[in-house]
């Protein structure tokens, strides 16, 4: 069922609140389950082709879990901060 009041923000919540039960979240899975709980209003694809989040809801999610979710660029996942993590948002 679609959660048709949702928010920027409220998607936002949700992936933190998948990463912090789950350790990560990738992109694809981000992209697949947003689609299907909140409509597609809150997704795209890129001219690439690649499915992508739309930049209201990253922009909130930074906000929210900045200094406790990092992005591994490589593998295309957000995951749980770790004490060997550099300084900043994305990893490699």
């Amino acid at each position: 069922m679609i959660n048709t009041g949702a928010s920027a923000n409220s998607v936002a919540l949700w992936m933190l609140s998948v990463v912090e039960e789950h350790g990560e979240l990738s992109q694809n899975n981000a992209y697949y389950l947003i689609n299907k709980q909140f409509g597609s209003g809150f997704t795209t694809v890129t001219s690439s082709g690649s499915p992508s989040i739309k930049g209201s809801v990253l922009t909130a999610f930074k906000k929210i879990s900045e200094n406790t979710i990092v992005w591994e660029r490589g593998e295309k996942k957000w995951r749980k901060r770790e004490f060997y993590d550099a300084s900043g948002r994305d990893q490699n």
